[in-house]
């Protein structure tokens, strides 16, 4: 977005997703069928933003979407993710994408760790499948 329209458009993007996808668990955390309603929202939220109906299935990345989502429901397993991308970068020789894939993949571990219940780290797999899927054109 940044490259196409400045980074002021691009920052009111990221603000937005963010919202989007906060606001989808949290009402769902509001109004949900506990525990499990906020593990369908989230995953929910980042495949809506991933395969948009409303552009032709053509959406982002879902990588913002699912870090703000994460940094919502366990800053700890979002920060001991920050080091890991650089990690899996550097072993996929320079390949971002396969990055991000392994990254979103590594998140259900992430919150394993920090002890997190299971419908929280049934997120990080929801969420790290959507990312890792829509990752898959670009593996090349």
């Amino acid at each position: 977005m940044r490259r196409v329209a400045g980074l002021g458009p691009a920052i009111l993007a990221v603000l937005g997703d963010a919202a989007k996808a906060l606001l989808a668990v949290k009402l769902a955390e509001l109004f949900g069928p506990a525990p499990w309603a906020v593990a369908v929202a989230a995953t929910a939220a980042v495949a809506g933003h991933c395969w948009p109906l409303y552009t032709r299935f053509q959406g982002g990345m879902g990588l913002g979407c699912a870090s703000f989502i994460l940094l919502y429901l366990s800053p700890l397993s979002f920060l001991l993710l920050v080091p890991v991308y650089p990690m899996w970068y550097l072993l996929f020789r320079r390949h971002r994408y396969r990055a991000a894939a392994a990254t979103a993949l590594t998140a259900p571990l992430s919150l394993w760790v920090t002890g997190n219940p299971l419908p929280i780290i049934a997120v990080g797999l929801g969420m790290g499948v959507v990312i890792a899927v829509r990752h898959i054109p670009s593996l090349k």
